[in-house]
């Protein structure tokens, strides 16, 4: 996978595996733009990659926000000349039972994890479209695949990205550009890490691990490699595929 000559921006990347994927695309020779929420991650990232020898900067975004997600794609066209990839990592992982969550909580977690996601998709597929053609890859789940409990509305939310995967597949299809996701299993990463109280969450490691064929979490580099593999020419004729990266949890 080269990406010597591309340009990316990628949401959520101030930390976990928009911050993989992030340093993974620079070391593969393309130029990062790091968005984030956390501005200080955002910057931090760029940094690093700067320390390497690539090409990064940095640009605060809330996803939520239509008018953040286009100064986005517009700062990297500006900054970098052109606009080939772009990765949505950003979300957020609340564990709550259904019938225990708020309205506003749900709501939060739509709003972060798929509302967003369809501005994402929306401002990529006109930048695209308009350059002639590039990749959009986005963060779903496992838990679009199947359910956990206390995990209602971050399910439904990913699953909801995973149906709009394809239908942006589907409309990007004729101007060249494939839209593809990744459905993560258990990863160990900030936003797990920070998902519940550290002994709850500890147990959840173990408890994985027992499950899981391939015995372990994964890293954010194993997951950083299967967004960039579908953002590559290596995935020239993939698109709409939801590509579960879980050690193998799916199957059992």
């Amino acid at each position: 996978m080269e990406f010597s000559g591309k340009v990316a921006l990628l949401t959520g990347a101030g930390s976990g595996i928009g911050r993989a994927t992030a340093r993974l695309f620079a070391d593969r020779g393309g130029a990062a733009l790091i968005a984030d929420l956390n501005e200080a991650g955002a910057r931090e990232t760029a940094l690093s990659i700067l320390a390497a020898g690539g090409k990064s900067e940095a640009i605060r975004c809330d996803v939520t926000r239509w008018a953040d997600v286009q100064a986005a794609v517009e700062a990297a066209q500006r900054t970098f000349g052109k606009l080939d990839v772009v990765v949505h990592c950003a979300g957020i992982l609340r564990a709550k039972r259904l019938e225990e969550s708020t309205e506003a909580e749900w709501g939060e977690s739509i709003r972060v994890n798929l509302d967003a996601a369809f501005l994402v998709t929306k401002a990529a597929l006109r930048a695209l479209r308009e350059q002639g053609g590039g990749a959009l890859v986005h963060i779903s789940s496992r838990m679009a695949l199947q359910v956990k409990e206390e995990h209602g509305a971050y399910a439904a939310a990913k699953a909801g990205v995973m149906q709009l995967t394809r239908m942006a597949a589907l409309e990007g299809a004729p101007h060249g550009v494939r839209v593809n996701c990744v459905c993560p299993g258990f990863v160990d990463s900030p936003m797990t890490r920070n998902s519940g109280p550290k002994d709850a969450v500890d147990a959840q490691f173990a408890g994985w691990a027992k499950v899981c064929p391939l015995g372990r979490a994964a890293t954010p580099d194993d997951i950083a490699k299967a967004i960039l593999f579908l953002a590559s020419e290596d995935a020239a004729f993939i698109t709409g595929v939801a590509l579960p990266v879980d050690g193998g949890r799916t199957i059992v």
